[in-house]
């Protein structure tokens, strides 16, 4: 069997990308292949295929469907492309020296990892746009961007200085090639450096990105990017913590969404305008360029096993999303304040709030951590009325599991190791040296830096299903999470989560165990009344007042258009509020834990910068 990845030594292709039609959405592609080799007829037939998935984002979103009028030529002639599966086509070309594929592309999806073009911009992600050839699917390209001439162009693709003329980058291989987006447009950008390197902010000019204050969240994505490099290098010099020469964060502000998207040398950020003007929203923006920024050594560097080297055809399974995406979940809050970027209180209302979330999510009772992030295909990007009884998200659950190692780690080293040199090592020993994590390996490398065994934790805390007391490791801290109704909220619950529809009150979930599964009740019933009181119009009030937990009541709901009467048993109140306090009796040792984690004497509160 021939190598593949050898022969990718042997095309050269070059893909270039402009827009068809910016009203209708469509980007046009063309790609360009030739031989190097001596004799210069390629061989055939070829196949190329596009990916049907993006690194860093695990589900199959079939990208080949907003494929378009694809043809094919052979040294300029028109020759067959015949599809032979869902993003595959096979060229019968005789012997040409030159074939060239050109398609349309629908790009109409803001999102940090598919494609959109208007007139105002593009932006596309390479696995949703680029093929490739089956025969060497390691092969690199270069990529021709031929938008209009007083749009600028930002990639973390290095330009290709043999084509000056041109707007012309390159890529080694296919991986660096999926792993750069590009945006243009007329961007706004700000630049800075830091320990030797260059970085840059851009995004595409908008009333929205004006309303940023561009020159603050520059110096505050610095002082993230410091502030992470002093964590990974440890005894290393913060030069080398780097492993880039420059980094592109692109930024999309838009009212349509958040997200962000990991690269090895770049990350597609997307917050909503109002996020930027408040102190709770300014904090989560922060939160997403450092939870993004991080993933440069926590996945794209350290690698699972399982993700090492990337199936683009079909999934690639790890039972580790719960580290790669739970601990950079932790370290992206962790980050805030280590930088002094949050105060430890809000730092603990935000642990606080997620602890709560975790505790209401009956899915882990009945789904772990790695069968979390094994499933991540099938469940974490496909969320229905079940998930919250059937899933728990390992962004979620993971965060606060690395809480919990990182309180146990300080505890039983007696101070000595913590999660920063877990994590130091797993960059120093694997990522740094181009070695994949292997599967199982994560429990052995705990012991190994920390030299006490940490298997109890990873039995009950990423394998098991049990609940997990919260307050037995936070007492370690001398800490203890409270948690309390809303005031003057309702005495009882009905035990469903409610949301509007068109004005009306419907279920969007029926937790497992609670009052409205009991009773009968399920997900889109529309509720109407409640022990014969209407419901609020367009609210989400319910009429619980003058009742109890534990009292029958009868609940007015429509199903499928016919309207029905159930008689359901309330549950307690909600208990949504909840903050971590300090313990009055906290022991010397706890407090001196506490102290080292948070970086503030015990106790002691700050208010924001």
């Amino acid at each position: 069997m021939p190598d593949l990845w050898h022969l990718a030594e042997v095309f050269e292709i070059m893909h270039e990308v402009g827009i068809a039609d910016a009203k209708a959405h469509q980007l046009r592609v063309k790609t360009a292949i030739r031989s190097t080799t001596d004799g210069g007829q390629l061989p055939s037939p070829l196949t190329l295929f596009m990916p049907v998935w993006t690194p860093g984002s695990y589900l199959v979103r079939e990208y080949a469907r907003h494929i378009e009028g694809l043809t094919a030529t052979g040294d300029g002639h028109p020759i067959a492309a015949r599809k032979i599966r869902k993003n595959a086509w096979r060229i019968e070309h005789g012997s040409a020296t030159a074939i060239a594929i050109e398609y349309r592309l629908y790009a109409n999806e803001l999102t940090v990892r598919t494609n959109h073009v208007d007139a105002d911009h593009a932006y596309w992600n390479g696995a949703a746009t680029y093929l490739t050839l089956e025969e060497a699917p390691g092969a690199g390209a270069r990529v021709k961007v031929d938008v209009p001439l007083d749009w600028d162009v930002a990639t973390a693709l290095i330009r290709d200085d043999s084509m000056p003329a041109e707007r012309v980058f390159f890529a080694a291989t296919f991986d660096e090639l999926c792993d750069a987006p590009f945006e243009c447009g007329k961007l706004l950008e700000r630049s800075f450096s830091t320990l030797g390197k260059t970085h840059r902010l851009a995004t595409t000019d908008s009333a929205d990105a004006r309303s940023v204050d561009w020159d603050k969240l520059a110096a505050d994505t610095r002082t993230i990017v410091e502030t992470e490099a002093r964590l990974i290098a440890g005894d290393h010099s913060l030069e080398d913590a780097l492993p880039y020469d420059r980094y592109l964060f692109l930024w999309h502000i838009s009212p349509r969404s958040r997200g962000g998207l990991e690269h090895r040398d770049c990350s597609t950020l997307m917050s909503k305008p109002s996020s930027f003007h408040t102190r709770s929203g300014y904090l989560d923006v922060l939160s997403l360029i450092a939870h993004e920024y991080f993933h440069l050594w926590n996945v794209k560097r350290i690698r699972p096993e399982g993700l090492s080297p990337y199936r683009y055809e079909h999934e690639s399974y790890t039972r580790l999303l719960w580290w790669f995406e739970g601990a950079t979940s932790y370290y992206d809050w962790r980050t805030l304040r280590l930088a002094r970027l949050c105060t430890a209180t809000e730092y603990l209302t935000h642990l606080a709030d997620e602890m709560v979330r975790l505790l209401d999510t009956p899915g882990a009772l009945a789904h772990s951590l790695e069968e979390s992030s094994f499933d991540a295909w099938i469940k974490a990007y496909r969320p229905d009325e079940n998930s919250l009884n059937s899933t728990v998200s390992y962004y979620l659950k993971g965060e606060i599991v690395c809480v919990l190692f990182d309180l146990t780690l300080r505890h039983r080293t007696l101070g000595r190791v913590c999660l920063d040199d877990v994590l130091r090592h797993l960059y120093w020993e694997f990522g740094a040296r181009g070695v994949p994590v292997p599967e199982d390996a994560l429990p052995s490398i705990f012991a190994r830096v920390a030299g006490v065994s940490l298997d109890d934790c990873f039995a009950l805390w990423v394998s098991g299903t049990a609940p997990i007391d919260l307050d037995e490791t936070l007492t370690k801290a001398g800490l203890a999470l409270e948690r309390s109704a809303r005031r003057e909220g309702p005495p009882a619950s009905l035990g469903a989560r409610l949301k509007l529809d068109a004005g009306r009150t419907v279920i969007d979930a029926v937790p497992r165990g609670g009052a409205a599964q009991r009773a009968g009740l399920d997900a889109r019933d529309e509720i109407m009344a409640i022990g014969g009181r209407r419901l609020p119009d367009a609210r989400l009030e319910l009429p619980l007042t003058g009742l109890s937990p534990g009292q029958s009541v009868p609940v007015l709901f429509a199903r499928d258009g016919w309207v029905r009467t159930v008689e359901l048993t309330l549950d307690p109140p909600l208990l949504p509020e909840a903050k971590i306090v300090p313990l009055g009796d906290a022991s010397e040792s706890a407090r001196q834990l506490y102290e080292a984690w948070l970086g503030e004497p015990f106790g002691k509160t700050a208010e924001p910068r």
